[in-house]
């Protein structure tokens, strides 16, 4: 490019050093956006993967009636099995407290030097553990009292254990998370019988891992085994990661629609500028140059702010990731060994800061440069608006305002959307975060009971005592059994995620009122009938009423008619019967639900009853599944938030360009008597204007927005949709926001215009 050429884009850019700094810093601001989402889903997935394969997870867990180190031996030789060992999980209680208990999950390894299959490592403390003490996973720390704790265990018996260390076991969600204790410890504190049968198979893919294990499950019979179970989680995939990806997609979303935003910005500003020097372009048109040399120099100045822009956000981008990628850390339970950004993502963010912009601005560039030398010289500036001069009733300065705002029709629509997108976004975040508080509070007030506890057996005279207890309302009888829609079950190692149970309902039962989404709720004398809750789409994905579903019990077939389905919040996957055909497919239940207003009397009552475990209260349950999604709900505000700073900042450039577009009208106001302040209050008016316009824009643009967000994050969730929820407070923020923020982008180019003098808005060329 000639010599000439570079003058004027640096004369370009220099005189309008403040449009070219907004343009920067809201490239930058979407390149950071990009940047961080990138980074830190890079590192996380990264990590994730190598945490989890790190502990060489079993391909599949049998549950037998017994199993030993023999009977793993000749397993390993059999074909297609790599290897197996010996293990046992325990779910008990431990003393929180005078009557408090929490869950505490034992997992007994008989050789912890050994451990070639689900293997933990130690952080602190004595390996293996001596007997009579436990180490726990470092997550659980906040979950498991300091000093001995008492451990209940199914059958009532008690035991004092020490923690004589702590452990990292990445194949776990976080104890903290799922409000339980993680415990491990050897069969010589324990001498319970060993009853999971671990092993991984030649094969990767679920499909054949699924066929060894029955093959092998059909050979143990076979010996003389019991199979009840077997279990064959997402090969590969920590429990959270699908959702993590799914997450980071949509923040990745977010943070493309901001860099879109900012790109718009650019054309607005470059646009404002051309409109500003068509006379030039005509001049240049004179004297020979082309439509593509002109246009080339305009791209050139948009290349030159994405370039800037990237010098400045690549940094930002990738300090913000590898900072969010710690919070994923944290949450995840996982140890970063590395916080290399790959190449790729360096390169990604280039071209997002350099290409976007340039093919957003290419439109008001290529519509300047074909410009005619007649209609350039004859170009008078803005044009008459005429729907503002209907208005009548108004101030002086309010009317000029409004006219001055219509005048630019295109550069208005593209400010208004550009704010109005801003503010969309910005109310889509808070939006979420209200829905998801409608969600929780809608699940938990389905809940009409208190507390839950599982008993070790039947015990119906204990449900009549609870029900003299002092402040306890109401007691119910349920049923509860793991089951499966197949012969192999999803079920990770923890026993919760991936799990489904068949539930016995009480036909007279008031402690839960699920809101139905399809066909019908139980009836009494129903004996076949079974209703499906929301997460039971992920193991019979395409079950409505009216089919016939065969679910397994205990290794057992049973078949069902499906005659509903309802909506459950905080629920793994559950199949709902009645209580009486529950007591003819397995037998007396034993789950209590409690309604109480003092559940310090009920867990007295409760002291020295031999319970399974301990089931979350309906306050820990929310605070569980309220630990999985916090991150992601202030990740999304903060990325509104950046957005509607986007937003501000085109109306900030765009009024800057209108003020100097006016320049000889406002020197013209100033000659036949209007004062400064007058000159203030008319832009100010305008910019505020536009600013209150976005507010039921960007309210109407949150809609479709907030219902595709709410989909996405409810189907992570619950498998069902968020309810489309507008939050007031956003919408008032945003009010106050638009308000503010149109007022401050106006500012400085309203005290610009009216410092003008006379002789200087008259010399304006």
């Amino acid at each position: 490019m000639s010599r000439p050429r570079w003058r004027k884009i640096r004369r370009d850019l220099a005189l309008a050093w403040g449009r070219t700094a907004t343009m920067i810093v809201a490239i930058a601001a979407g390149v950071t956006g990009i940047g961080a989402v990138l980074s830190a889903s890079t590192i996380a997935s990264r990590e994730i993967a190598g945490n989890y394969l790190s502990t060489v997870p079993a391909s599949a867990t049998l549950e037998l009636d017994r199993v030993d180190a023999a009977l793993a031996e000749q397993v390993r030789r059999r074909p297609g099995i790599a290897d197996a060992q010996v293990r046992t999980t325990v779910t008990a209680r431990m003393r929180i407290g005078p009557d408090e208990w929490r869950s505490l999950i034992l997992f007994v390894v008989p050789d912890f030097d050994g451990m070639r299959i689900a293997k933990f490592t130690p952080q602190s403390g004595a390996w293996p553990p001596p007997a009579g003490t436990m180490l726990i996973e470092r997550s659980a720390r906040d979950m498991v009292p300091a000093g001995p704790v008492e451990v209940r265990l199914p059958g009532g018996q008690s035991r004092t254990l020490a923690v004589s260390g702590t452990v990292h076991d990445p194949g776990l969600a976080p104890a903290w998370q799922e409000r339980a204790g993680y415990g491990y410890i050897t069969p010589q504190t324990l001498a319970v019988p060993l009853d999971e049968l671990k092993i991984r198979t030649e094969a990767t893919s679920r499909e054949g891992i699924e066929h060894t294990s029955r093959e092998l499950a059909i050979w143990l019979r076979a010996q003389g085994r019991q199979v009840h179970e077997i279990q064959v989680p997402p090969p590969g995939r920590h429990p959270h990661e699908s959702q993590m990806q799914s997450l980071m997609l949509m923040l990745l979303i977010f943070a493309l629609l901001g860099l879109v935003l900012a790109a718009v910005l650019v054309a607005t500003v470059i646009g404002g500028m051309l409109v500003q020097q068509v006379r030039q372009i005509g001049v240049m048109k004179a004297i020979g140059a082309r439509t593509g040399q002109i246009s080339a120099l305009y791209a050139v100045q948009v290349l030159l702010l994405g370039l800037g822009a990237a010098a400045l956000g690549l940094p930002l981008g990738t300090l913000a990731g590898r900072a969010y990628a710690d919070v994923i850390a944290e949450l995840l339970n996982l140890d970063l060994h590395s916080r290399a950004v790959p190449p790729w993502v360096y390169g990604t963010q280039l071209a997002a800061a350099v290409l976007v912009p340039l093919l957003v601005a290419a439109v008001p560039i290529r519509r300047a440069a074909r410009i005619t030398v007649r209609e350039a010289i004859s170009d008078y500036g803005v044009r008459v608006e005429a729907i503002s001069a209907r208005l009548t009733g108004l101030s002086r300065t309010l009317t000029m305002a409004l006219r001055n705002a219509f005048r630019r029709r295109a550069r208005l629509v593209l400010t208004l959307g550009l704010l109005s997108a801003g503010g969309a976004l910005f109310l889509s975040g808070l939006n979420m975060a209200a829905a998801w508080q409608r969600t929780m509070d809608d699940g938990m007030a389905a809940r009409h009971y208190d507390m839950e506890v599982r008993l070790a057996a039947a015990d119906p005279a204990l449900a009549e005592r609870l029900r003299t207890t002092p402040g306890v309302t109401r007691v119910e009888s349920w049923g509860h059994a793991p089951t499966s829609a197949g012969d192999v079950v999803s079920t990770y190692p923890d026993g919760g995620h991936g799990s489904f149970s068949l539930r016995g309902v009480p036909d007279d039962s008031r402690l839960l009122d699920l809101p139905v989404t399809s066909g019908r709720w139980l009836r009494p004398g129903d004996t076949d009938a079974v209703v499906l809750n929301s997460m039971a789409a992920n193991p019979v994905p395409d079950a409505k009423p009216g089919d016939t579903l065969t679910l397994r019990l205990d290794g057992r077939a049973t078949t069902w008619r499906v005659v509903g389905t309802v909506r459950e919040i905080g629920s793994q996957a559950a199949a709902y019967v009645t209580r009486t055909a529950f007591e003819q497919r397995v037998g007396p239940p034993r789950d209590l639900r409690i309604a109480t207003t003092d559940s310090a009397a009920v867990l007295r009552a409760l002291r020295d009853v031999p319970v399974e475990s301990a089931t979350l209260a309906t306050s820990e349950l929310r605070e569980a599944v309220d630990g999985h999604i916090f991150v992601l709900i202030g990740a999304l505000i903060a990325l509104a938030a950046l957005m509607a700073i986007v937003g501000v900042l085109g109306l900030a450039a765009a009024t800057g360009t209108s003020v100097v577009e006016r320049t000889r009208e406002f020197a013209v106001m100033q000659a036949i008597g209007a004062t400064p302040r007058t000159v203030l209050g008319v832009v100010l008016g305008e910019t505020v204007f536009i600013g209150l316009l976005s507010w039921p824009a960007a309210a109407l643009l949150a809609l479709p927005l907030s219902w595709a967000i709410g989909g996405l994050l409810g189907d992570l969730a619950f498998r069902t949709p968020l309810p489309l929820t507008f939050s007031p407070l956003a919408l008032a923020l945003w009010a106050l926001a638009a308000a503010a923020g149109s007022a401050l982008a106006g500012t400085a180019p309203a005290r610009r215009a009216a410092r003008l003098t006379i002789r200087q808005a008259l010399a304006y060329v």
